[in-house]
């Protein structure tokens, strides 16, 4: 379902821990599944494990969020069986396994990505988006977006003040609820719909037996019901700081119709997408210094209001 980087700590290839293990075959035996051989391929928001004897992805939420994973699975099916979306695909009758209070496990189809190739662009992303934005409304309750929550709660919990002084993690809060007070005045000309909620080119998979669209959209864990300008901020951010270049925000502008940073939400937008980022490290700075660094890196360029690259993951 994701490719393999050696050089990334996310994507890195690692055998399963004791404790991930344990937890991958309680949930494979309630599905009826194999976890023989079982491996990790990406561990930063989610855990990512490829179970060799299917062919079959499992996504290991350890936050206890079974109903946005049951979200995801409903709307993950209604987009493929009923739209024919290029959304990658839960494995068909299979509900989320519930392991204990703050862990819960869902199995995908395993989308392996061809050797040496180019990953996806702006561009595909830019297309997938519109024509997603372009939908009905699916027969499922959506979640309202309600930006930053998970992060304040991740900055005000135990993680947070792990990872952070007391300093920054005061001044962290302080700029969430800024950034959140900017938000709730904006008007937003785009207009509300379903939307992905973390779309960027990361989620983005070849799918190499389609005849038709060789790009997935993947991670659909934070699909909601919110305004369309937040799926396309992603690419503008990311020409900045994972150093894309403008023709990276062109392209997905050309692809998707619209031109965001010609809004003037755009530095609203773009505040509140740099605290998103921080959610990653922030929940990961505990488990090496690669991790912690990001974090340090990131949380002193926003403070400085410096507009240069970031290490990516």
């Amino acid at each position: 379902m994701t490719r393999s980087e050696p050089d990334n700590p996310t994507k890195d290839l690692l055998r399963l821990g004791p404790d991930l293990a344990a937890v991958l075959r309680q949930a494979c035996v309630r599905a009826g599944l194999d976890d023989a051989g079982a491996r990790l391929i990406h561990h930063y928001a989610n855990v990512v494990c490829l179970l060799p004897a299917h062919q079959v992805v499992a996504r290991i939420n350890r936050e206890g969020q079974d109903d946005r994973a049951r979200t995801a699975l409903h709307v993950t099916r209604w987009l493929t069986e009923v739209h024919g979306y290029p959304a990658t695909a839960p494995l068909p009758a299979l509900e989320p396994v519930v392991v204990d209070d703050s862990t819960v496990v869902t199995f995908w189809t395993y989308y392996p990505q061809p050797a040496g190739a180019a990953s996806p662009d702006s561009a595909h992303l830019g297309r997938l988006v519109r024509a997603l934005h372009r939908l009905p409304a699916p027969p499922v309750e959506l979640p309202q977006w309600q930006p930053l929550e998970s992060l304040h709660a991740l900055t005000a919990g135990p993680i947070g003040a792990a990872a952070l002084s007391r300093e920054d993690q005061r001044w962290l809060l302080n700029r969430i609820d800024e950034v959140q007070r900017d938000l709730a005045v904006l008007d937003w000309p785009l207009g509300y719909t379903a939307i992905h909620g973390d779309a960027w080119a990361g989620n983005l998979l070849w799918d190499t037996a389609s005849a038709d669209e060789p790009v997935l959209l993947g991670d659909w864990d934070t699909a909601c019901f919110g305004p369309r300008e937040v799926d396309l901020i992603p690419s503008w951010h990311a020409a900045v700081r994972y150093g894309r270049g403008e023709r990276w925000a062109q392209a997905f502008a050309q692809a998707y119709g619209y031109d965001l940073a010609s809004w003037d939400g755009f530095p609203v937008l773009f505040a509140m997408r740099d605290l998103v980022q921080l959610a990653g490290p922030l929940r990961r700075a505990g488990h090496g210094s690669a991790f912690a660094a990001a974090l340090r890196q990131r949380l002193d360029g926003i403070k400085a209001d410096d507009r240069g690259q970031w290490r990516e993951f």
